[in-house]
């Protein structure tokens, strides 16, 4: 198998585990449970942060892939789904920094203004995640499609 592709099928893997991760952290924030939303909300942090890491490895060891040989179609997939990306990764950052905010000052948590905040720019993270996996799952069967 190649390699880029064994790496991608391994990456829309951790996307998922990263949307289950967030979807979990989600109810478990509106049923109350503050801390086990935090602990998988991080958690899914973590899988990112590593997904961001080996993919410097990957470029490094395996390159880029050749998307001037991919049809119009395929290439316009791969930018929605890096416009999808950008969206998870800017939400889930701003709401990181609300979390953040709120844990150091226990008044902050109580303002309804920054939990609302942290809400929307989470839903955001959420939904653009989901997205993103919808999306890599097309970008890679191209992939398969095109390596035969």
């Amino acid at each position: 198998m190649d390699p880029k592709l064994l790496y991608w099928t391994g990456a829309l893997v951790n996307m998922g585990l990263v949307v289950a991760l967030a979807v979990a952290g989600v109810a478990s924030v509106r049923r109350g449970d503050v801390a086990r939303h935090r602990r998988l909300m991080l958690a899914a942090s973590a899988l990112v942060g590593a997904f961001v890491f080996s993919y410097v490895l990957k470029l490094a060891l395996l390159g880029r892939e050749a998307v001037s040989t991919w049809s119009t179609g395929a290439v316009w997939t791969l930018r929605v789904h890096e416009l999808c990306v950008f969206a998870m990764l800017a939400g889930g950052l701003v709401a990181g920094l609300y979390a953040f905010r709120m844990r150091a000052a226990p008044l902050a948590a109580e303002n309804a203004l920054v939990r609302e905040a942290h809400r929307r720019a989470g839903r955001t993270a959420v939904i653009a995640a989901g997205a993103g996996v919808a999306t890599a799952g097309l970008v890679l069967a191209g992939m398969y499609g095109r390596a035969g």
